[in-house]
């Protein structure tokens, strides 16, 4: 490789590149590698920037056929392997794929967090060097700390700690929580453009193996219906589908008195003004509604139509007044009943009042709540909630007609479907001293499926709207826009966003929400957050901290990489980016995948060599280590 200096003359500047002339035959074909710049621009930096650059390009030249050289091995076939104090095992294999981690948490600056921190402790370790481990292994190998811990030594980072270190750290870093997660949101900001005007929230919990719960640690309703101890973690996620905030609670606390605490958190952590939450239809409570309108925010709630009011059940049975969208998304004209319907819509006028608790802790009526609800349908939910139910109908087929010593009064499972029949043989009536048995419920069972693919979303949010005349009449025109990107309508109790909304913009963001169910999905799976076997609070929440980290990297990775690959495929592949200990100071590569290659062509990451010397993989490592900007 060598530099090419071309004079141009418009500019009147020479223009420098690294050139690469291979020989075929009797022709040669040169390759522009990458454009230097002008060597104007660089009089400033160096005396002689084309001496400065040819320098380079010999170093560069010269590292490249050192890469090329075949390298001969010698093996001992009765050399006795050393085991590793700490593992009782020996291992050739180390590991190269966190060099993409250790490039995001470089770039989100977390190295200058942790290190501005570490230097204010009395600790004898390198706490920044600690937080990567447990970073890279929750993403890599998830496991318990000491396992964590055991595994340092497959990585080139220096790791010189030993296991108290790691519990120490946990310890440590819990006060420092708030004050983290504002520095991660002030780097996405800079560096992708967050925007969390569009706050998604969701909750789930994780439990414990342990017998004995504790003030934290409390038997509560589990999603993975296990009779243990758990806690509750609420996650806001911003629209790009990158985690936010997060806060733990005890394991009993129902999820919808989660949403208070956590909005008031984000208002404050993030100084943030005109929010818009939202959430599944767990979070639609009066107290919550309250909540956002006294705070002059908006919400985009879900709610169930089967727990709804008279009224709304009948808007939903009828077919008038629904638009028809086909599979394509495009409008179905009226009349037609040929073109197959995959969504459909329709505003539900309906007043109702919003009940909150007062300071006797007693629910009243509040009016001045302003609101509308949208009905929607969609032929995948439909599908959805037809799956989920057939186990349930076949097993309250299966039971019904058998002989029951207890009246069935569980709404659950196939309990749902089923009902006794009270009789007594003697008398031929219903009484109760009965022989029991069930029935199928047939008459539940039709009415459930009326309401298959349905949901209504609730919400404030509302738009710039059609101008209107003296007389009442609305003109085709659009009322004014305003100078902000939102303000609150006061005397409608709802917050106008300096654009047109209409019904398909509200239904587009709900389904935005599942972005943080699969975000749980992949804390639960890939990064295996749980079952947890920290005792200590503090350190169960720094354990979650270090998820918090991980699930962010791993989403920015995805980002990164256009979103061709899922957190899975990243993870999985950057695991087995492994190489294995030729000689003391050579390493062939064991493992090269589609994702590596990829991180190589969009990060700059160097994956992919068939032979590193021990020195490309420092220089490798060293280089993540450099803040990129975007």
């Amino acid at each position: 490789m060598y530099v090419s200096v071309i004079p141009e003359h418009a500019t009147g500047k020479h223009l420098m590149q690294y050139v690469t002339s291979t020989r075929k035959g009797k022709k040669t074909k040169k390759t522009t590698e990458e454009t230097i710049g002008y060597v104007e621009d660089f009089l400033d930096r160096y005396d002689d920037p084309v001496a400065h650059f040819k320098a380079e390009a010999k170093r560069i030249t010269a590292e490249r056929k050192a890469q090329q050289k075949t390298i001969g091995v010698e093996l001992q076939p009765d050399a006795r392997l050393p085991f590793d104090p700490d593992t009782h095992s020996f291992s050739r294999e180390f590991n190269i794929g966190h060099a993409a981690i250790s490039q995001v948490f470089h770039t989100l600056d977390l190295h200058t967090f942790f290190d501005r921190r570490r230097i204010k402790l009395d600790v004898q370790f390198n706490l920044t060097a600690v937080m990567k481990l447990l970073i890279y292994e929750r993403i890599l190998a998830p496991a318990s700390k000491r396992a964590t811990w055991k595994s340092r030594r497959r990585y080139f980072d220096k790791m010189d700690f030993n296991l108290n270190a790691v519990y120490q750290t946990l310890s440590h870093i819990n006060p420092w929580t708030d004050d983290l997660i504002a520095h991660l949101h002030a780097k996405m900001v800079e560096l992708y453009d967050r925007d969390t005007t569009l706050m998604y929230y969701d909750v789930t919990n994780y439990y414990f193996e342990i017998d004995e719960a504790d003030d934290f640690r409390i038997r509560g309703i589990c999603k993975e219906h296990r009779p243990l101890p758990i806690v509750q973690m609420g996650l806001f996620m911003d629209e790009q589908g990158f985690p936010v905030s997060f806060d733990l609670f005890p394991g009993n606390v129902n999820d919808c008195l989660t949403f208070e605490a956590m909005s008031e958190h984000a208002r404050t952590l993030f100084e943030a003004k005109h929010l818009i939450f939202v959430a599944d239809k767990a979070m639609l409570t009066g107290n919550n509604i309250a909540d956002v309108i006294l705070h002059h925010n908006g919400y985009v709630f879900s709610k169930s139509v089967r727990g709804g009011t008279k009224k709304l059940k009948q808007a939903v049975r009828d077919p008038h007044g629904y638009l028809r969208f086909a599979e394509d998304g495009k409008l179905i004209a009226p009349g037609d009943n040929e073109t197959a319907v995959w969504s459909k819509y329709k505003i539900l006028d309906e007043q109702k009042p919003t009940y909150v608790t007062n300071t006797d802790g007693k629910r009243v009526a509040s009016s001045g709540v302003g609101h509308y609800q949208i009905i929607y349908w969609s032929r995948a939910y439909d599908k959805r909630a037809k799956a989920q139910r057939l186990e349930a109908v076949e097993h309250a087929l299966d039971a019904s007609s058998r002989q029951s010593k207890e009246v069935i009064d569980s709404n659950y499972g196939k309990n749902k479907y089923l009902m006794t029949m009270v009789y007594d043989p003697q008398t031929k009536k219903y009484t109760d001293n009965y022989k029991a048995k069930t029935e199928f419920d047939a008459a539940k069972l039709e009415e459930d499926e009326s309401f298959d693919g349905f949901y209504v979303i609730e919400t404030n949010v509302t738009g710039l709207r059609p101008f209107v005349d003296a007389r009442g009449h609305e003109t085709g025109e659009l009322e004014p826009a305003f100078a902000t990107p939102h303000r609150w309508l006061k005397e409608e109790g709802m917050l106008q966003l300096n654009r047109p909304i209409g019904p398909l913009d509200i239904i587009t963001m709900y389904h935005g929400l599942w972005k943080i169910e699969q975000s749980f999905r992949v804390t639960k799976s890939e990064l295996d957050a749980r079952p947890v076997f920290l005792s200590l609070e503090d350190r169960i929440h720094s354990h979650f901290l270090t998820c918090f980290i991980a699930l962010l990297i791993l989403r920015i990775l995805e980002h990164e990489l256009d979103h061709e690959f899922s957190t899975e495929q990243i993870g999985t592949s950057l695991n087995q980016a492994n190489v294995a200990e030729i000689t003391g100071a050579t390493y062939m590569t064991l493992q090269y995948d589609e994702v590596q290659k990829a991180l190589k062509e969009k990060m700059g990451i160097p994956f992919g060599m068939n032979v590193y010397s021990r020195a490309a993989i420092k220089k490798m490592i060293a280089e993540t280590k450099k803040n990129r900007k975007r």
